[in-house]
């Protein structure tokens, strides 16, 4: 396939240069041309900018001081392109051949369509699922129903799925723009669900082809990211749900948010959580402008967004056959009140 020449690609880098040389090549060998790739080097101290200005002198170099988390990087990668599409990239993410093409040519008959999301495979196990077929969960938690699945198992057909991680995503710019770029407050957890979201509430698609693969090096988060997971997985709630589906979720969030903080407290995370807690009440003075730019975009209710199925849980936080019982049998729960709401006061 020839790389099409209305995409743009943008590469997120910090202090990724192990990484960064595989991700460029695996571009040029997708055919993409060297100036149609802007690396945004987010206060990089291991070498990146020399290397690049070496060995890659026709691609863009912007170079962010301080690091803000990735979307800083991504929105200048968005806002600074010159092309209709921009294909943003994780610097340790790796593209097929025939990707990017695949992720644009549905967009060609389907103007709906407005993101393209591979399916992310692990980069050391590229027959083994790391992301695909997602979703938002109704208590904002990630639903990734094929991780750690084999390939194989995910079959042919495309979908247009709830939400998709932002390691590697063809974006329509306009877009983008239209809904908000990205939330550069969230530093980084909630921030990729957050946009994707975003996206569906404007009423468009988020289309995931099976045969288009990025291979990402996956490795477990680190405990210092649960104060933005907390704290924005509760400012993506208060920004973005309509008023009666928070009314209506309350009883549910009763139940799962003192679990939380007991599981935390057990793995020793306790003040983290008053931490995010803290957090989140210094973002809500803008709360209501928040709302304000999300209702302008939405199209869609949250009964037709959101869903119920398993969540994403860290495995040492489940890795008791008794918390993995009970662990079920509340997903059993959530998903009952769920399709309750969905029939009755959420079906007006």
């Amino acid at each position: 396939m020839t790389f099409p020449d209305d995409v743009d690609v943008a590469i997120v880098a910090h202090d990724n240069l192990s990484a960064l040389p595989a991700t460029l090549t695996s571009l040029a060998a997708a055919g993409c041309p060297a100036d149609h790739i802007t690396i945004v080097d987010v206060a990089s101290t291991d070498g990146t900018g020399a290397w690049l200005a070496r060995e890659w002198p026709v691609a863009r170099v912007r170079r962010l001081e301080r690091n803000d988390g990735p979307s800083p990087g991504r929105n200048l990668g968005i806002t600074e392109s010159t092309r209709r599409f921009i294909f943003l990239m994780d610097a340790d993410v790796r593209v097929k051949a025939d990707t990017i093409s695949l992720l644009r040519a549905p967009m060609a008959d389907d103007p709906t369509i407005k993101v393209g999301s591979p399916v992310v495979v692990h980069g050391d196990r590229p027959d083994i699922i790391q992301y695909a077929g997602g979703a938002i969960h109704y208590i904002c938690e990630a639903v990734n129903p094929w991780l750690d699945r084999p390939l194989v198992e995910r079959g042919p057909e495309p979908s247009d799925i709830g939400a998709a991680p932002t390691c590697a995503l063809l974006l329509d710019r306009q877009a983008a723009i239209e809904v908000g770029l990205f939330d550069e407050r969230y530093f980084i957890g909630k921030e990729d669900g957050d946009f994707t979201h975003r996206i569906k509430m404007a009423g468009y698609k988020i289309l995931e082809p099976p045969q288009s693969l990025v291979l990402h090096n996956s490795r477990p988060r680190s405990a210092w990211l649960f104060y933005y997971q907390i704290r924005n997985r509760w400012h993506f709630i208060l920004k973005n749900y309509q008023v009666r589906t928070i009314v209506c979720l309350v009883p549910m969030l009763l139940i799962y948010e003192p679990l939380q903080f007991i599981i935390l407290v057990a793995k020793g995370h306790g003040l983290t959580y008053l931490r995010a807690v803290g957090g989140l009440l210094a973002m809500l003075p803008a709360l209501p402008r928040d709302r304000a730019r999300a209702n302008r975009i939405r199209v869609k209710a949250d009964r037709d967004l959101l869903v119920s199925a398993p969540i994403v849980v860290r495995e040492d936080f489940v890795a008791n056959a008794l918390v993995r019982r009970g662990k079920a049998l509340y997903e059993r729960l959530l998903t009952a009140y769920w399709n309750l709401l969905k029939r009755t006061i959420l079906a007006r």
